[in-house]
């Protein structure tokens, strides 16, 4: 929006990229997003979290409509989720779509970065120059993810870890991001016995817990609705009180001294631009962010009345 330039995502906004490799006649889908950033260390409570679960949600929707069980191998989901491990989101993800975490599921945990560590940790490391002091919570987090399903169990996740933390032999010890980036080693065993693992079918509920979260995700979704309900009605009062100093204070144009008029004409020239933004959140901005989430709060909802998850 407008008047949080700051935050970047305006202008960013969100895609999903999808490649599909063919290797030795397996196919492998590979997913790339990045969701919604997280303000919450500028902002006391997180006003994104209902964009982040209604994006975790979309993606959800579209792994599962392009990676189908029995023409995939392996999907394997790649990015910067901006959610951590206990965040709802990320449980959704895992929880529908029957994910594993390669941090977790590697077998080789001694194998890591020896400048970075083995804690799993890949954003908001204390050492790193491009995270503001106030964003410091803890040692990091993980919140940037190589995250896989295979169709059978042959599929092993050897290594998995953080890495590209300094630039090597750089002289002003630069930082490659933010950021670190995450690596994984996968093996797809051809000689072990195929044991396909049942896909979830239309009928099939995955579990109760994934259901407790996906309810619990459109009352947040709910949440955010309101609190844009709310905003459009600020936004209206805001242009009354803008037109009420519009057309007050401004004297008498035949004897207003030269420093009044230009304070008038700055006065008028802000409650135009003031009147203009507010109209365009209430016509415009506000509306279309609200039907993108109900939307997807739709969706979650229609999902839950049939009382079982498609895969």
């Amino acid at each position: 929006f407008p008047h949080k330039i700051q935050h970047g995502d305006y202008f960013a906004g969100k895609l999903i990229c999808l490649c599909k490799i063919l290797i030795d006649g397996h196919v492998v889908n590979v997913y790339n997003t990045h969701l919604h950033a997280n303000y919450h260390h500028v902002i006391p409570k997180d006003i994104y979290l209902g964009h982040r679960i209604c994006q975790a949600y979309e993606l959800i929707q579209f792994i599962e409509s392009t990676s189908s069980a029995d023409t995939t191998h392996l999907t394997i989901l790649l990015g910067d989720l901006n959610l951590t491990t206990d965040d709802l989101g990320f449980q959704l993800i895992r929880g529908i779509l029957q994910l594993n975490d390669s941090f977790l599921q590697r077998i080789n945990k001694d194998i890591f970065d020896p400048t970075v560590g083995n804690n799993g940790l890949t954003c908001d490391l204390l050492d790193n120059p491009y995270v503001v002091p106030y964003q410091h919570q803890g040692e990091g987090e993980r919140i940037d993810y190589i995250l896989y399903r295979a169709r059978n169990d042959n599929v092993k996740c050897l290594e998995a870890y953080p890495t590209l933390h300094k630039v090597q032999n750089d002289p002003n010890g630069l930082y490659y991001s933010d950021h670190l980036a995450v690596y994984a080693l996968f093996e797809i065993d051809e000689n072990a016995p195929e044991k396909k693992i049942k896909p979830l079918e239309d009928i099939e509920i995955v579990d109760e817990k994934t259901r407790e979260k996906l309810h619990s995700a459109c009352i947040i979704v709910e949440e955010s609705i309101q609190r844009m309900q709310r905003e459009r009605i600020f936004c209206a009062l805001g242009v009354f009180f803008l037109i009420f100093i519009l057309f007050s204070f401004n004297g008498n144009p035949l004897s207003n001294s030269y420093l009044y008029t230009i304070f008038t004409i700055f006065k008028n020239l802000v409650c135009i631009i003031g009147i203009a933004i507010c109209m365009w959140f209430i016509c415009f901005g506000k509306p279309v962010e609200r039907n993108a989430l109900s939307s997807i709060q739709n969706a979650m909802r229609l999902r839950l009345r049939l009382a079982h998850f498609s895969y």
